[in-house]
């Protein structure tokens, strides 16, 4: 179909700024060229992707005739290298994706074209979570759109939770009971495989708390790890590795993807994990799926704990000279029906509150624990600067780990980590 090969995923700053040199916007030469539009995935892609994103082609070339869209993957771990270097030859894409907590930061950096216009006069833009639009804000002003949201769950096996005799629990205390009772049936396993380095599903829980990541106090950032409420939910989150036991020591270190390996191999009852982690879950252990189920994550109440609102954005590159092309791709690529099987085949959801709330997801057993906390999610900070919290400065995972390897108090790590997060954030 296409006179131009998809490009394969690039791994050297040097190779990838000589081959965007040839067809990405901002150079006098390529001012008039509509014969190519050039899309930045992130990721590695794969036969699913670019199936879809040919037929998106097709249906765009409908309007656009003459006009090749090249797609170019990008793994995650470059990307950032891969703009750096577009912002500084003055070459980029014509439009890239994002993950939603980055779009901030580089539209600070502006790296990003201004869509508030663009996005005020879309049709389907008025259906999109109202949370995602903000996040890709900055200054009021829309950098991103949003593509498609996923929220974290509990998965969970139901037939040692049957053998237990225990449900899905509905409350903390539910969680540490069940967590024990599957435990104490099942020697050798243990009850929840905790990713103690993980920032994301911990929110769940001081968000549970009624507590807040950090607000802003006029011009300045404050943050809300010293207010009892979270210190109640860093307590019970590493109480669940060193006063309840319910998961090992080695948890302090684990991530999502060790969470997610150590229940699919059989060596816990529960995991943290999300709704697109079900396919890696499954290849691992292909027969899990058979005795697997999902819930809300808890809150202390009774009622499900919001949740962060993951997923990626799409935006158009500033020094792009196709914008008006580039927003005539993004409304085909993200029309509801192209939203909903693109979610559909990551184990996403889309981005449409209609959608999202439709009948689709009831009597999926995976799904439907997703699709009930998708009405309640919550962000992080926003603001550019949360980036280095999060991943550079990691403050809430060391936050959280010293306290599960016994170097620090809850009072000493959260207050720590509360004066590192706001020298970050108010730092001039």
């Amino acid at each position: 179909m296409n006179r131009w090969k998809r490009l394969a995923p690039v791994t050297a700053v040097v190779a990838a700024t000589a081959m965007v040199l040839a067809g990405c916007g901002g150079s006098d030469d390529d001012a008039a060229d509509t014969s190519k539009l050039t899309v930045w995935m992130m990721g590695e892609g794969g036969d699913a992707q670019t199936a879809f994103l040919d037929a998106v082609e097709t249906e765009f070339r409908l309007k656009h005739p003459d006009t090749d869209v090249v797609v170019q993957y990008i793994p995650w771990l470059e990307a950032p290298k891969k703009f750096q270097a577009a912002l500084a030859g003055g070459e980029g894409p014509d439009i890239t994706e994002l993950g939603n907590t980055e779009t901030q930061g580089w539209a600070a950096q502006e790296a990003l074209a201004d869509v508030t216009d663009r996005m005020a006069g879309w049709t389907d833009g008025k259906d999109v979570l109202p949370d995602l639009v903000r996040n890709a804000q900055l200054d009021g002003r829309q950098y991103g759109v949003p593509w498609y949201a996923g929220v974290r769950g509990i998965y969970y096996r139901t037939d040692w939770f049957a053998e237990a005799g225990v449900q899905p629990p509905k409350t903390w205390d539910d969680l540490v009971s069940a967590a024990k009772a599957v435990q104490a049936k099942k020697p050798g396993t243990y009850g929840i495989a905790l990713p103690g380095n993980s920032e994301l599903p911990f929110y769940s829980f001081l968000w549970g708390a009624g507590a807040e990541i950090a607000t802003k106090e006029g011009d300045a950032w404050k943050s809300g790890y010293t207010s009892p409420q979270a210190r109640e939910a860093v307590k019970y989150w590493t109480d669940l590795v060193t006063v309840h036991k319910v998961a090992p020591p080695a948890a302090a270190g684990w991530n999502e993807i060790d969470a997610r390996t150590q229940f699919a191999t059989g060596k816990a009852a529960m995991a943290f994990a999300g709704s697109w982690q079900q396919g890696a879950i499954a290849k691992d252990n292909p027969e899990i799926e058979k005795v697997w189920g999902t819930f809300p994550i808890p809150g202390p109440d009774g009622q499900p704990a919001p949740a962060f609102a993951g997923g990626s954005d799409l935006a158009i590159w500033r020094d792009s000279q196709r914008q008006d092309l580039a927003w005539d791709y993004l409304t085909v690529l993200l029309n509801k029906k192209n939203a909903q099987q693109f979610a559909d085949s990551l184990g996403f959801f889309p981005v449409y509150s209609d959608l999202v709330g439709g009948s689709g997801y009831a009597d999926d057993k995976i799904m439907a624990a997703f699709a009930t906390t998708m009405q309640n999610t919550r962000l992080t900070p926003l603001t550019p600067k949360w980036v280095e919290v999060s991943r550079t400065k990691t403050v809430t995972q060391a936050m959280n780990s010293s306290v599960m390897k016994g170097q620090k108090t809850v009072e000493q790590a959260t207050a720590d980590a509360a004066a590192e997060m706001e020298s970050i954030l108010n730092a001039r």
